[in-house]
């Protein structure tokens, strides 16, 4: 009996994440190329002396209209020279801001406090949100904004590619290109998921139709937190396109230790997730759970599912390296299949005890 509920679950696993694979390569939105709103870019920066240059000059080779044009880089009380290089790459270019964060008031702590005075200090139509160690493509604005073409679009999210130059982080790569894909298909069939904020846009008047950060419960991810603020509270719908003129590049995490830290900050900001979120996760794990007891047991259908669950995974992650063209991460697939397991199975027994959340030398409970 065992067994064929392992290969039931296997089954069901694979055509369902199948299909999202099929679904995200092949939606199609329409588009209005000639669209040029005002738009505002937010970036929260905290000690990122390190990355922060390569982003603001990311920013600097924009091909959008500067007169259209606003980049505010929130200064998050750095004790680093963040806010040097900063006020020196604003200083040659007037498009950019460097605006200095005030303590937070309530909920408003950390990231999503320099990320509401941000927004409030802005004056776009159209909000860009990018993490500091981040840099965008050339054409990353107007490429992004085509897809607002009805006053009910809220939300067009976008792909971020990991750097990678060895496996590890070519696995944190597939990672993301997995995750993102699952993100696309979900939203493209009205049943959205996540988003994630290295590469996030937002429509202002669905950010203000939500109260906006000082009315949304406080989020280790607040950038998850807004999404589902605007697809589950207000009349506006998203789009996730898989567009190579919207591909964020973002850094690895440098250790296993750092990229446990990033997923379990992730985990615990979903604690609060809605039911179809819940549901999709639950099941991954639960199939997780009997294929590691029934490998131990010795079930044959646990040998099985593992396969489906194995090909499934690897399916997952062929429309964005296809799209992308970021064949060489495909080697790392045995290393991500590994991780991916252990991730999806023990991490969330972790987040459930109630641990704290070290972000950015910040403690949330």
């Amino acid at each position: 009996m065992i067994d064929v509920v392992l290969l039931i679950l296997g089954i069901g696993y694979a055509v369902s994440i199948i299909g999202m694979a099929v679904i995200a390569f092949a939606v199609r939105y329409s588009q209005n190329t000639a669209y040029r709103p005002r738009v505002s870019v937010i970036v929260a920066a905290r000690n990122e002396e390190a990355n922060i240059g390569r982003c603001l000059d990311s920013f600097t080779r924009l091909t959008y209209p500067r007169e259209l044009l606003d980049v505010i880089v929130i200064n998050d009380r750095s004790t680093d020279a963040t806010p040097a290089i900063i006020s020196e790459f604003a200083g040659r270019h007037p498009f950019i801001r460097l605006l200095n964060a005030a303590p937070g008031e309530g909920h408003l702590v950390g990231k999503t406090n320099a990320v509401t005075q941000g927004i409030e200090a802005s004056t776009g139509e159209v909000l860009f949100m990018t993490d500091a160690d981040c840099s965008v493509p050339p054409g990353w604005i107007e490429q992004a904004v085509k897809y607002y073409t009805s006053p009910s679009i809220g939300l067009v999210p976008g792909f971020t590619d990991i750097r990678h130059r060895n496996m590890f982080e070519a696995m944190q790569a597939m990672d993301w290109f997995a995750l993102f894909t699952v993100a696309s298909a979900t939203t493209a069939i009205r049943f959205p998921v996540t988003a994630v904020g290295t590469n996030f846009t937002v429509r202002r008047a669905a950010y203000e139709a939500t109260g906006g950060y000082r009315k949304i419960p406080f989020s280790v991810t607040e950038d998850y937190a807004l999404f589902h603020a605007v697809t589950g509270s207000t009349d506006f719908t998203a789009r996730y396109p898989m567009d190579p003129g919207t591909l964020v590049q973002s850094e690895p995490c440098p250790t296993w230790a750092d990229l446990f830290k990033q997923r379990k900050r992730w985990f615990s900001g979903g604690k609060g997730m809605d039911a179809k979120s819940i549901l999709i996760f639950a099941w991954a794990w639960f199939l997780n759970l009997l294929i590691i007891v029934g490998l131990i047991a010795g079930w044959p259908g646990a040998v099985t599912a593992l396969i489906l669950k194995a090909g499934a995974d690897f399916v997952l992650t062929l429309p964005a390296v296809a799209r992308f063209r970021r064949w060489e991460i495909l080697p790392a697939f045995p290393l991500y299949e590994l991780y991916f397991y252990f991730y999806v199975f023990l991490l969330p027994p972790i987040v459930l005890t109630g641990s704290k959340v070290v972000w950015k030398d910040r403690v949330h409970s």
